[in-house]
């Protein structure tokens, strides 16, 4: 796994600002190389449930469960949960990104003080906050006829190689009576359709 200054893998880090930065029929989508082989995968392939299969370069993205929700007066068209690929047993800790893209007509961005009052849980009920939220306010189009942005907002954790399931999103104070928990693990895992070489 290449990584960053701040210890995040590049992979990752481009693979979501591709999935919240391509929205609408007038994306440009790159022709995607063959996906490489993990230099060196687990026996059977999968390290746990959650991270999926390890044999393939390419990095596990899937829908939160619900992936479509309105809380707390916001409206989420898409949530999803992304990690790297090439895992191995001896990884100390995974960078696991979960992202929010708000409808058209919210203005947003979520506030970065709730964002962090979110937690993941396994099943085991251990509990992580989160190390790095991202937020963008949403901004209009560049040109006439051109498509708007839409606010989305991004949530990092370090969690565990060994999550044990069900692996759930507590919303925090951005929950609400109607919905205070999201599954990360109910949808199985897939590779990315907006690969990293995916362009805007």
């Amino acid at each position: 796994m290449s990584t960053n200054a701040q210890g995040w893998p590049t992979r990752l880090r481009r693979a979501g600002v591709a999935v919240v930065l391509v929205v609408g029929a007038g994306a440009a989508i790159a022709t995607t190389p063959a996906v490489a082989e993990c230099p060196d995968p687990p026996p059977d392939g999968v390290v746990s449930d959650f991270y999926g299969q390890q044999d393939s370069d390419w990095d596990m993205v899937r829908g939160t469960s619900p992936s479509e929700f309105a809380v707390s007066g916001y409206d989420i068209v898409q949530g999803q949960v992304s990690a790297p690929s090439c895992l191995t047993a001896d990884d100390a800790g995974v960078p696991v990104a979960v992202d929010f893209m708000l409808g058209y007509d919210q203005l947003g961005p979520i506030p970065e003080e709730t964002l962090r009052t979110l937690t993941v849980e396994d099943g085991l009920g251990r509990s992580w906050s989160p190390r790095e939220v991202t937020t963008r306010e949403r901004f209009p189009a560049t040109s006439e006829g051109g498509e708007q942005s839409r606010s989305y907002a991004r949530v990092q954790f370090q969690l565990p190689i060994d999550l044990v399931a069900p692996v759930s999103l507590h919303l925090g104070a951005l929950g609400d009576a109607t919905l205070s928990e999201l599954s990360l693990d109910e949808a199985r895992p897939t590779p990315d359709a907006t690969s990293p070489e995916t362009t805007s």
